[in-house]
């Protein structure tokens, strides 16, 4: 009975909720290369870049709150301001944009999710989840209790969490992540310069590497898990000052560290060209050969 009562509460307060949502649907123009400002505290967030010269939103806003949207066709911004700032109520933005415009997206706890949008991107959450799906010329993604999730081909890419996950599934000719106890995983696609880095998270990347590029890897006490195809031509430095190293890639061993501690192992595969080094204190570091 405790918790039929409970769950009939529960159903309550969520259909009491849901009926102080208003719903709206607005519209602007906006040139094609404009750019475009959403700030939400709580909800969501979904834009969909179109092939149109204008801005359409829907939404569902709680009844109090006043949505501000304006500007000219050079740019616009949209933002909510709650009625109670102390304990604002979700609000849901499905905002379509040009393809090609630049985008700035601030939200608390609000999820913020972007597809089909090729112009700049600039997303910051603090406790949600960001999710990018297409080609943008630049991404810039930063969460700090939130997973950054992409995937496609950004032309350059920066994303930063703390204690959120972070995934590429593409690829990316300029990529910087980093978390301080968040996985990074990458997989797929190929790679000319990159910085990948974390504190305490567990970094896995499984993709190829192209002649001359510069790749670097880092991490305090996570573990390291790299995964390139056979025959690609890479020099490596690699170091563990306190972990170990482990080479499935080729026939070369891995030697002490220089003060008789970790392991180091510099090495040529195939023909070389390429640059990769990995730094780690005391995390372990393993390269795999990708299966064909």
């Amino acid at each position: 009975m405790i918790r039929f009562l409970a769950a009939a509460a529960a159903l309550s307060i969520l259909s009491s909720a849901s009926g102080a949502q208003e719903k709206v649907e607005r519209g602007l123009r906006l040139n094609a290369d404009g750019a475009v400002r959403i700030s939400n505290l709580v909800g969501s967030v979904h834009v969909t870049g179109w092939d149109r010269d204008s801005v359409a939103l829907r939404g569902s806003v709680p009844k109090g709150d006043h949505l501000f949207m304006g500007g000219g066709p050079a740019g616009m911004k949209m933002f909510i301001e709650p009625a109670n700032d102390r304990n604002p109520q979700p609000t849901r933005l499905d905002v379509m944009i040009p393809a090609r415009a630049k985008l700035w997206v601030k939200t608390a706890t609000a999820d913020i999710e972007v597809s089909g949008v090729t112009g700049e991107l600039d997303l910051y959450v603090v406790g949600g989840t960001i999710s990018v799906n297409g080609n943008p010329t630049e991404l810039n993604a930063e969460a700090i209790d939130g997973d950054i999730h992409v995937v496609g081909s950004p032309g350059w890419l920066r994303a930063k969490s703390a204690s959120g996950e972070v995934t590429l599934k593409g690829e990316s000719g300029d990529v910087a992540l980093s978390t301080v106890s968040g996985a990074i995983t990458v997989n797929g696609g190929k790679f000319e310069r990159a910085k990948i880095e974390t504190v305490t998270g567990v970094i896995r990347f499984n993709g190829d590497i192209v002649k001359g590029a510069a790749i670097d890897f880092d991490s305090h006490s996570g573990a390291l898990d790299i995964t390139i195809p056979r025959k690609t031509g890479v020099d490596f430095d690699i170091a563990s000052i306190a972990g170990s190293i482990t080479n499935d890639l080729n026939f070369s061993k891995p030697t002490k560290g220089r003060y008789g501690r970790g392991s180091e192992l510099v090495m040529t595969n195939s023909s070389g060209g390429a640059r990769v080094t990995v730094r780690s204190f005391k995390g372990s570091v393993t390269l795999r050969s990708a299966k064909p």
